[in-house]
This record gives structure tokens, C-alpha cells and sequence, in this order.
């Protein structure tokens, strides 16, 4: 693939970026390739005709920043089915691929067509626009007030009752998000690649209530059963959709927009599970 413009998503919390959008820009000038950034990176790199154009516009976006930014980027990737690079300025970094000290040799390899695609399914909520209201990691069923309140659930598999739950809410994590707040409530590690979601209760008040791993062709279905104050849905921690007990609930499903990723090393999941959990440990 021919990349022409690239665009690069920065996130100015990372102090370390600046510098590394800088020497990743003119690596792009040296290939002759037309760069788009947001108007804070191009102000700070003196050249801010840099944010006239759009995300939208580019073949490859080259994403600055963890795990996070690379989720906020996703809006922008997804709806025009751009893949995304991501060099990693946080500590975990699981979606990303490059480490600035590699910046230059990574970064030529992916121009140079030394690269694979990685394809990860993401889900939606149906009734919604998939193309503003997708995750790629999870979708969280919680309370919509700052009140402590027990929130109870019902949970339906193609119609099918699986459980009523009662405690702080509930995870619909797909593999890829298998590793971030299900695995902190308890789920299991998801390999990436398996087509399937897990229902993770958070916090349950009944032992009984476990996770629970579905097919990603099943509609899982949610209904808040008490009104006390009411529920939302949180979609990968930044997009909220209400969730009422006056309404059906919500059915969450396969969404039809897949994430690409750019890959250019061949990476041992568990190997790179055990380095990146063992961060967060010592």
C-alpha cells in the first residue's frame, strides 16, 4: 500500500512527543509524503498549514501516545478504514508497535511496505450510528448518578435469560479489550483474533454470578431492573449512551467496522502479556 498523506495524533500530555512528532515529521519529508496533524502539534511544530487538512483525508494514521490516544484516534481511522501505526509514549501500550528508540527503522520498514495488518472487531449498540458509537475494548453498563446504589441487571443472550445480577455493573469486553477492565473484575485473557465476547459482573453481590464468554455473532441484550437513579452505557471509557428501565434495554453487537493495525514484529501474545502486566508490578 502507497502511502501519500500520513497523518500523525498527538497526545500533548506526553512530554517526550513533541520531540518524537518532530523527528517523525521530517523522516515523512524525506519520503515525500504530505503530512496532517491537529492544530496544537502543528502550531508547536511552526508549521500550522500542517492542520488545514482532515484525518479523514489520509492513507495511515501514526498515532503518538498509549493505549488511550489510540482509542481517541480510532474515531477518525475507523469510518474510512485508515490503519493506524501506534508509537508508544505511555506504559502499557498494548495496541501499540513502536518504541521511539526504534522510530526511524520502524517507521521506514512501514513505508517501505514491510509491514502486516492486524484486524480487530469492535462493537456497537444497535439503534446506534456504528460510526460514532463503536468500542473496540468494551462497553460498561453503570450507574448514571454519583449516588452508591446497588445497580441490578438482566443479561439475554439471543433471548435466551443467562443471568439477573445486582452490584456495580457490568463488562462486555471483546478479546481485545479482554486484558483491561474485565481482567481487572476478574475475566479471563482472551487471546486477540478469537471472535468472541466475555460478560464480566463488576463487583456482583451473589458468588454465583461469573463471567460469562459468548460467540461475537450473538446480540447480548441488558436491561436495567430498578429505577433509582438509572444506568449508562460507557463505550471504551469516553461515549455514553442512557440506559433506562422505561426502555428495552440495550442490545450490544458486532459492529460491521473493524480497527487495522499496523505490525511489524513477530510478537509471542503471551510473552508480550507477561512484559506488559509485569510493568504495572514491580
Amino acid at each position: 500500500m502507497e502511502f501519500r498523506r500520513v497523518g500523525i495524533v498527538w497526545n500533548p500530555s506526553k512530554r517526550v512527543g513533541f520531540d518524537v512528532a518532530r523527528e517523525l515529521k521530517e523522516l515523512l519529508d524525506e519520503y515525500d509524503i504530505s503530512v496532517t496533524t491537529g492544530i496544537t502539534l502543528a502550531h508547536a511544530l511552526g508549521a500550522p498549514e500542517l492542520s488545514e487538512g482532515s484525518f479523514e483525508d489520509c492513507d495511515l494514521l501514526m498515532v503518538l501516545g498509549g493505549d488511550g490516544t489510540i482509542l481517541s484516534a480510532l474515531d477518525h481511522a475507523l469510518p474510512k478504514d485508515i490503519p493506524v501505526l501506534g508509537i508508544n509514549l505511555g506504559r502499557m501500550g498494548f495496541l501499540t508497535e513502536v518504541d521511539p528508540v526504534d522510530l526511524r527503522r520502524d517507521v521506514v520498514d512501514v513505508l517501505e511496505g514491510r509491514y502486516t495488518l492486524d484486524e480487530r472487531l469492535t462493537m456497537t449498540i444497535q439503534g446506534e450510528d456504528e460510526k460514532n458509537t463503536f468500542a473496540l475494548n468494551e462497553i460498561i453498563v453503570t450507574r448514571s448518578t454519583p449516588h452508591v446504589r446497588i445497580l441490578s441487571l438482566e443479561i439475554e443472550v439471543n433471548g435466551i435469560l443467562v443471568d439477573r445480577i445486582s452490584g456495580d455493573g457490568l463488562i462486555v469486553a471483546s478479546a481485545t479489550g479482554s486484558t483491561a477492565y474485565s481482567l481487572s473484575a476478574g475475566g479471563p485473557i482472551i487471546r486477540p483474533g478469537l471472535g468472541c465476547f466475555v460478560i464480566t459482573p463488576i463487583c456482583p453481590h451473589t458468588m454465583n454470578a461469573r463471567p460469562v464468554v459468548v460467540s461475537s455473532d450473538d446480540l447480548i441484550t441488558i436491561r436495567v431492573l430498578d429505577d433509582r437513579g438509572g444506568a449508562h452505557a460507557v463505550l471504551d471509557g469516553r461515549k455514553c449512551v442512557d440506559v433506562k428501565p422505561s426502555q428495552p434495554g440495550i442490545t450490544i453487537s458486532r459492529s460491521n467496522l473493524k480497527a487495522r493495525f499496523i505490525r511489524l514484529h513477530d510478537r509471542n501474545y503471551f510473552s508480550l502479556l507477561r512484559d506488559k502486566l509485569s510493568e504495572w508490578t514491580h
